[in-house]
């Protein structure tokens, strides 16, 4: 071979390189960038509570603890709310929680359940207001025991995107969710 053949091999073998070379790279640091726009909903929600502790426990003592719930994810749902005494005796000295008429007992699961939709940053009304001691005639300052009223809730997610709402769905929608 001479000379000239080498060197337009060569030349032709730079140039195969250069071009694949060229090619490569241009596809490696090709980029394309794709918004994705989905969005995932959260259904969140936080127990509040006012509360006031009364300075001793004693027989007619009242005083103020309001339980409630807000909507803290960008959802709407139904809440259910437990609400138990820590300790039975004090049970037996307080005289029975008053519920809001918004809430509803349920007996076989234990839960008063929220008649209405809880909307994204939404807050339920109180489940109760306040915890009296019964009166001296049915307890004595010696029954008292420090005792907690430990409060449970739980959401489930409004299905029905367009915002409608039956008058009683608060009631099935757990039947639904395995309660």
């Amino acid at each position: 071979m001479n000379k000239k053949k080498i060197f337009f091999i060569v030349i032709a073998c730079f140039l195969v390189l250069g071009m694949s070379f060229g090619i490569t790279y241009a596809y490696l640091i090709a980029k394309d960038k794709a918004v994705n726009e989905f969005t995932v909903g959260e259904n969140i929600i936080e127990v509040l509570e006012n509360y006031e502790p009364p300075e001793k426990l004693a027989p007619s003592v009242e005083f103020t603890k309001k339980p409630y719930i807000k909507n803290t994810g960008n959802l709407s749902c139904f809440v259910r709310m437990r609400a138990d005494f820590s300790n039975s005796k004090a049970e037996n000295f307080c005289e029975p929680l008053k519920i809001n008429q918004n809430w509803e007992y349920d007996e076989k699961y234990g839960y008063y359940y929220y008649k209405n939709l809880l909307n994204p940053n939404g807050v339920t009304e109180p489940l109760f207001t306040t915890v009296k001691i019964k009166d001296a005639s049915q307890c004595s300052e010696s029954d008292m025991v420090d005792f907690d009223i430990l409060v449970y809730a739980e959401s489930c997610q409004h299905i029905d995107y367009e915002g409608g709402c039956s008058s009683n769905e608060y009631k099935t929608v757990w039947n639904n969710e395995g309660n």
